[in-house]
């Protein structure tokens, strides 16, 4: 029988030390991207003047309004039943800019974004009938106005612009004096002037509807904008 040179068996045990710890590194690679593919993209810092509106803190200052519910969990808020109003009590809001993301789980489920209203003391129609909503629900409805990206019921989007359903959409909404423009993950669908100047500040909000479907939100954070006089 030849023997091996010493070398030889130690090159070799190096060579099957290796080869494991590469799998096994292999191994955690794969089990680190399944866990990231499982944590929802949710901002956790705020930049770019933009607050955070669903931060442990901001979220003590959310009430619910009318019938339903909005659940918070891992930075996402799910509303249940309705017709109500989720909204953010902290402060009002004149000029700003405002950036979310949403989610339909089925075919037009309804909510909506509500803008600049008053103090709904117990009445979340008020957010309707004395705001303005920025629409989510059909993207081709009978009704132009229904439009998601429209504000509703004043001034059709040009289209809706959204994704595949189960897929995030971003908008942007931003409030100038009596102007209004609405971007829909990207591109601009909606500008508006209200020339009856329903109203120039207050509160934001998300609506809850009670049509048994579900929409998700993430990511809301405003930026104020400067006095424009």
């Amino acid at each position: 029988m030849r023997r091996r040179p010493l070398f030889a068996i130690i090159a070799a045990i190096l060579g099957f030390v290796t080869v494991v710890i590469s799998a096994s590194d292999q191994k955690l690679d794969g089990a680190e991207n399944a866990k990231r593919a499982q944590k929802p993209a949710v901002a956790s810092v705020e930049s770019d003047g933009f607050k955070y509106l669903f931060s442990d803190e901001a979220l003590k200052y959310w009430r619910q309004c009318g019938p339903g519910r909005f659940i918070v969990s891992n930075g996402l808020a799910t509303g249940e039943g309705g017709m109500g109003l989720w909204w953010y009590s902290g402060k009002q809001f004149t000029n700003f800019v405002l950036r979310g993301e949403f989610v339909q789980e089925q075919e037009i489920a309804d909510s909506g974004v509500f803008l600049r209203f008053p103090d709904p003391k117990g009445d979340p129609w008020k957010a309707v009938h004395q705001g303005h909503e920025m629409e989510i629900g059909d993207p081709n409805p009978k009704d132009p106005t229904w439009r998601t990206g429209s504000i509703y019921p004043f001034k059709a989007s040009e289209k809706a612009n959204t994704k595949v359903l189960g897929q995030w959409n971003e908008y942007e909404i931003t409030c100038i004096d009596q102007n209004y423009s609405v971007r829909m993950n990207g591109e601009l669908i909606m500008t508006w002037t209200d020339l009856k100047s329903r109203t120039r500040s207050g509160y934001i909000g998300l609506q809850n509807y009670n049509d048994g479907k579900t929409v998700r939100h993430r990511n809301l954070r405003i930026k104020e904008l400067s006095p424009t006089n």
